[in-house]
């Protein structure tokens, strides 16, 4: 089992926060929920980017409901992915200094799928990564001083197909 996350690519160098929301409210079905229109309620911005509260805000406004987990582990997205639920991260898989958001859709015992939305290679929008490398690259920085490690978000419904709320 894995999340159903399409692939898409940021239309700017700040929207990944956007453009990965946007992915996993989508793969629960609600198809226009573009970047474009989640950053008009996000509001992410050249050289500020977007924050998780912005993000969890966006999703709680598309009618989906956001988990933060910090720190979270691997066998805690599995759960979700296998449960059909997207996982967004903010990762530094290219070493910069600062961190990118992406969105996982599956977990296996060997490696991560991560729908990413600026792979390096503009024919990809996925990136199979082995789990001791995904460790390595999962965290976010903060503050000069301070680092989050495995910052992970559950993207589910609040609402359902029925119209009927989904209890927690």
């Amino acid at each position: 089992a894995r999340a159903n996350v399409p692939g898409l690519r940021q239309q700017s160098q700040f929207t990944c926060v956007a453009a990965s929301v946007a992915a996993a409210l989508q793969a629960l079905g609600k198809p226009g929920c573009t970047e474009t229109v989640v950053n008009d309620v996000l509001g992410a911005s050249a050289g500020r980017g977007a924050r998780w509260e912005e993000a969890l805000a966006a999703i709680q406004y598309f009618g989906g409901r956001g988990q933060l987990m910090v720190p979270a582990t691997l066998d805690w997205v599995k759960q979700h992915t296998d449960a059909g639920h997207p996982v967004l991260i903010a990762w530094n898989p290219e070493g910069r200094p600062w961190s990118h958001a992406s969105c996982v859709f599956d977990v296996d015992s060997q490696f991560v799928y991560v729908m990413d939305p600026n792979c390096p290679d503009p024919n990809q929008t996925t990136r199979v990564v082995s789990h001791a490398d995904f460790y390595g690259k999962w965290s976010e920085k903060f503050s000069d001083t301070v680092i989050v490690r495995r910052p992970a978000v559950a993207v589910t419904l609040e609402v359902d197909g029925l119209g009927r709320q989904v209890m927690a």
